[in-house]
């Protein structure tokens, strides 16, 4: 169903989008269960901006969430990718 399913990787600096990074779905891995087993970072004022979004094979965002700058970094390193 999710043939090309990806994760973006990206850092929130006021209203842009950074791209960090991406995480595909490749023959050992599940993007989606990846995505959601990635702990969710409480939003705060004092939040770095990092965030994970979920997107189907037709390219449409199905999910997103702030991220902690570890989790991000795991998930750009291959750890969790």
């Amino acid at each position: 169903m999710f043939n090309q399913s990806k994760i973006l990787v990206w850092y929130q600096v006021a209203s842009q989008k950074v791209l960090l990074g991406e995480a595909l779905k490749g023959k050992h891995q599940d993007v989606i269960s990846l995505w959601l087993q990635a702990p969710e970072d409480m939003p705060s004022p004092d939040s770095l901006g990092y965030r994970l979004s979920l997107f189907d094979d037709g390219g449409r965002q199905i999910g997103d969430k702030p991220v902690s700058m570890l989790t991000a970094d795991e998930f750009l390193s291959g750890i969790r990718a």
